[in-house]
């Protein structure tokens, strides 16, 4: 019988296999607002696939830019959220997409893409999607909410996501060697 953990760490060792699994992460204009901010990842390398500033077409709040710190602004010129589009399809096509906080990241997207009256594709299904704040948690034997520590910025965020996975592959503790149960037996 195994304990919760081991199988959340076979899991991350699957999402760090080559094209397995990316890591994503938002940063809004407030909470479950429009995107400001996206990264994502490859879960494997730790590659950054994509890290952009988006245009959104609400203000930032003043609560959300106390958090992540980027502003109406620095936000003026970037691209909008469907010209972002292709390229965030391109990276996470046939990839677990992975997220510290799967619920907040996915309603996010999908809400930035029906608001750009788009098709949300492989984006949509839940299945898609792999929640590392509630696996690590699992793993940890937690029922707390866990901080991440990224710094609040997409591609931070990412990278600290990742290493949460790196170390939920390590498995806790030292490998089991089998001992006799005889002292002095083989």
């Amino acid at each position: 019988m195994c304990p919760t953990w081991g199988g959340i760490t076979r899991r991350a060792r699957q999402l760090l296999e080559p094209g397995a699994a990316v890591v994503l992460d938002t940063e809004t204009t407030d909470l479950y607002g429009h995107t400001i901010e996206l990264g994502v990842v490859d879960a494997a390398t730790g590659k950054v696939l994509q890290a952009t500033l988006v245009k959104p077409t609400e203000p930032i709040t003043s609560g959300a830019r106390y958090v992540h710190g980027i502003s109406d602004e620095d936000v003026a010129d970037a691209r909008p959220f469907e010209k972002v589009l292709p390229r965030l399809r391109k990276v996470t096509k046939d990839r677990v997409i992975c997220a510290y906080n799967v619920d907040f990241d996915r309603a996010v997207i999908l809400g930035d893409v029906r608001r750009a009256g788009k098709k949300p594709g492989h984006l949509k299904p839940r299945e898609s999607w792999y929640c590392l704040m509630n696996a690590y948690a699992a793993w940890l034997g937690s029922n707390r909410w866990l901080r991440l520590g990224g710094g609040h910025r997409a591609a931070g965020d990412c990278l600290a996501t990742r290493d949460v996975l790196v170390r939920m592959s390590e498995g806790r503790g030292s490998a089991f060697t089998p001992q006799s149960a005889v002292p002095g037996n083989p």
